[in-house]
């Protein structure tokens, strides 16, 4: 994953770098952006806490 990401944006004519930590945290933001509980989103990335 660490390597094919990179590889499909720059097919995908993506100058950014782009990383699956990238990812995690544009689910994270737009499950936020809709309002979902926190506790929801804190289990969706496997987090045991919110610190």
């Amino acid at each position: 994953m660490r390597r094919l990401l990179p590889r499909l944006a720059r097919r995908a004519g993506i100058q950014k770098r782009v990383h699956a930590h990238g990812l995690r945290h544009a689910h994270a933001a737009e499950l936020a952006a809709e309002g979902k509980p926190v506790n929801l989103i804190q289990r969706q990335l496997g987090h045991s806490s919110l610190a």
